[in-house]
């Protein structure tokens, strides 16, 4: 089998009780089947606490993944969790005792045409230092695993396949392109080319034509697209009769409703709602927002670090848009890396002005790691989120280009 993954990964070490937060609180911990028949057969009285911590999921729901978790105390802390932040399993039982989503979290798997791709989830803080403390454009490894794959593939997925990783590898192209002509492009104009390539893609694959999606995927790469991603980017920007700061603070927020109706797993993403919230909520808030954008993205290309945003949407394009294989909604994939985008970029705005108008790297990571967790940790988040965008015109491609574009 090959793996294949981003090139900082390597250099991934967990730092344990000396992280600012746990991978260990927050949300539920499942138990795979070969653990928890290994816990029942744990001696002694920290056998007895183990399966007293353990409970049994009763659930009609085909796919559930695990029959059982842990059982977590106040704050949602695993049971195991010390005073600490270590683990008392891995200190009684050692680190191989640890269950599959404890031994790879915060890893992200996903397997396909013989291959496994590996992320690591900037909801972890050593993570997000990893990946958005590398300036240069990240690159992908690949290396042979003596690893067997783990299932079958039939011609017709193998065929899919194929198509989705030259789609993705495009993409990531579209947005490391920094710069064309001799001239800096700005990480927002990027976006806009990834998301006009995305729904053509999503048409021509609703079609059926893979040969029509490998040739446009290759000119897009041979840089022969320029010109009509161009001409549509400009005809979705073109002055329309409508308030255009109004249509901006609109958009805000309805993205601030449609995310604080989820689901919060900790206090740190309800807090940076509300500052959110308290600082637009004015007479002249259209106004107030829109200065905003436009200042904050000037001072972000001024000091040179639309870096951090590339970083953040290559990580979201590499472990989303293979996902497409699932559903066939690689269009729905792309929605979502833009209200990402979109709603991080609102988050270090009200850090931006909170700090004195000044936003550090580390800032920027921990503002990506409040919304990891509760996005990337949460599948109810996601499939709410997915479905909300599938419809909803502040999502389409026009609105999305405006929202992104507009300032």
């Amino acid at each position: 089998m090959l793996l294949r993954y981003p090139d900082y990964y390597e250099r991934f070490q967990c730092i344990a009780g000396k992280c600012e937060d746990t991978c260990c609180a927050g949300w539920e911990i499942d138990i795979d089947d070969e653990s928890y028949e290994a816990y029942m057969q744990v001696p002694g009285a920290f056998g007895e606490r183990l399966r007293d911590s353990i409970k049994e999921y009763h659930s009609e729901d085909e796919d559930i993944y695990e029959n059982h978790g842990f059982l977590l105390r106040t704050g949602k802390r695993c049971p195991f969790l010390n005073q600490d932040n270590l683990c008392d399993m891995i200190l009684e039982l050692g680190e191989q005792s640890l269950c599959y989503v404890c031994t790879h979290t915060p890893r992200n798997y996903f397997e396909y045409d013989h291959t496994r791709e590996i992320s690591i989830s900037p909801s972890c803080p050593e993570a997000g230092r990893l990946i958005f403390s590398q300036k240069k454009p990240v690159h992908f490894l690949e290396k042979e695993s003596e690893e067997e794959f783990g299932f079958e593939e039939t011609v017709e997925e193998l065929e899919r396949a194929k198509i989705v990783r030259e789609v993705r590898d495009a993409a990531i192209f579209l947005l490391q392109n920094r710069v064309r002509n001799g001239r800096k492009r700005p990480v927002e104009k990027r976006l806009c080319e990834f998301l006009i390539f995305s729904k053509r893609i999503q048409e021509l694959w609703n079609l059926g034509k893979g040969v029509e999606i490998f040739a446009f995927v290759k000119k897009v790469l041979d840089g022969k697209t320029e010109d009509s991603f161009e001409k549509e980017f400009a005809e979705g920007m073109a002055e329309k009769d409508f308030d255009r700061k109004g249509m901006l603070y609109d958009g805000f927020c309805k993205r601030m409703k449609l995310f604080s109706e989820m689901d919060s797993i900790n206090e740190d993403w309800e807090h940076a709602l509300e500052r959110l919230y308290l600082l637009f909520l004015e007479e002249e808030a259209p106004e107030r927002y829109a200065a905003a954008v436009e200042k904050f993205s000037t001072y972000i290309r001024e000091k040179d670090r639309e870096y951090l945003y590339e970083q953040f949407l290559v990580y979201y394009v590499f472990l989303m848009l293979p996902r497409a294989l699932d559903d066939g909604n690689l269009w729905g994939k792309a929605q979502f890396i833009a209200v990402s985008f979109l709603m991080v970029r609102d988050m270090n705005i009200e850090t931006f002005y909170r700090n004195m108008q000044e936003l550090t790297g580390d800032d920027y990571a921990e503002n990506v790691r409040f919304f990891a967790k509760e996005m990337e940790h949460s599948g109810e988040n996601m499939e709410f989120l997915e479905e909300e965008l599938l419809f909803e015109e502040d999502y389409q491609l026009e609105k999305l280009l405006f929202f992104i574009h507009a300032v």
